[in-house]
């Protein structure tokens, strides 16, 4: 864009030149100039303050026409109705505050989801696309926060000027992503096929695989007062070191972290016993005190969660047990009899449950 054009886009802001930050703002323009962006899609990123967002979306475009939705829709010939549910389950915004079109990579795996609807039915691949959507979502705020953190925040404070900022960071991101994605696709590899290493059977409807599960609960004590008297740095360290207990233990054992819900998590063994030894474990390591709730049963595997009655009842032990303790269902201390001690304790009705009025502390064998 010539310096004319770039100076018209300025005037139109009501940028002059005198102002402090004029010269970042017209390094920003002739950045995002360069890398495609046209003069609408500037002004309206630049009225958001956005120009940073919109550098590192141009920058990591892959080549190709971008189109809106509908186009899309229409040139695939595909049910529009079809393309927005899958755009939603995507987790991608209907209204955004910028222009968001269907970029060609985009487009490719819109295709790909449509195509396997035919194959698995609407309902399981629209399933499927929230969870990639999710999971898209937590990985990019993810990377997104320690880049601020580690990189942006830094440089801004030692007197960068934001032009240089998004510079730098857009460029990593260009050289970097093909780099993450093959790690990601590595590591997706080798957890599919630990998956399939696992039995199951297929739930009588067919519409769900049913498997047997030790699943736990562990959420950390008084959190609220804990979490709400520290700082930012302070939080920060908190949930990391709370996230790195439950993920290094969990999996070292074999078992898998299902989710993270603040100060809360799930998983889940194959294994009671290992499941209830690694629930041990995770009550002794922790700095605050913790608290576990186990049932043990059969799961309905969906959407990479489980649901069902035993994961409901392993929810409701972890908020009746005490510091410090696991509280297991009887169910659990019926199937892990002779493993360990168990000590009855009133807990119901529980919500749900109310014919469940007894659960177990499970203790190691003296």
């Amino acid at each position: 864009m010539p310096d004319d054009d770039v100076s018209e886009i300025m005037a139109k802001l009501g940028i002059t030149p005198d102002q402090p930050d004029a010269a970042d703002l017209r390094g920003l323009i002739e950045y995002v100039t360069e890398l495609g962006a046209s003069a609408d899609e500037i002004m309206t990123a630049a009225v958001l303050e956005s120009l940073g967002p919109l550098a590192l979306d141009f920058a990591i475009r892959t080549p190709g026409e971008c189109v809106p939705l509908d186009v899309f829709a229409a040139a695939a010939n595909l049910d529009p109705a079809l393309v927005d549910q899958l755009w939603l389950a995507l987790g991608l915004p209907e209204s955004p505050p910028m222009p968001f079109p269907v970029t060609p990579d985009l487009a490719e795996a819109l295709r790909m989801l449509a195509f396997l609807t035919g194959v698995f039915g609407v309902d399981v691949v629209l399933g499927f696309a929230r969870v990639i959507g999710s999971s898209a979502e937590r990985i990019a705020d993810a990377l997104t926060s320690a880049t601020r953190v580690g990189i942006e925040v830094p440089q801004r404070g030692e007197g960068m000027p934001y032009r240089d900022v998004v510079r730098e960071y857009s460029s990593t991101a260009q050289d970097l992503l093909p780099v993450l994605w093959d790690a990601i696709g590595a590591a997706f590899r080798r957890h599919l096929v630990l998956v399939s290493y696992e039995g199951f059977e297929l739930e009588k409807s067919q519409h769900g695989v049913t498997l047997q599960r030790a699943i736990g609960f562990i959420d950390l004590v008084g959190s609220t007062e804990i979490l709400r008297t520290q700082s930012v740095e302070e939080l920060a360290e908190s949930v990391n070191r709370f996230e790195r207990l439950i993920g290094d233990r969990v999996t070292k054992s074999g078992g898998r972290v299902v989710k993270l819900i603040g100060d809360e998590a799930m998983f889940a063994f194959i294994d009671l016993r290992v499941a209830i030894e690694t629930c041990h474990e995770l009550v002794e390591a922790s700095p605050n005190p913790v608290r576990v709730g186990l049932a043990f049963g059969e799961v309905v595997a969906m959407h990479g969660d489980y649901f069902g009655p035993t994961v409901n009842l392993a929810a409701r032990l972890v908020a009746n047990s005490a510091p410090s303790r696991v509280l297991v269902s009887d169910e659990t201390r019926r199937a892990a009899a002779g493993l360990f001690e168990f000590e009855a304790v009133e807990v119901g009705p529980l919500r749900g449950f109310p014919d469940v009025r007894r659960a177990h502390i499970a203790r190691p064998l003296q």
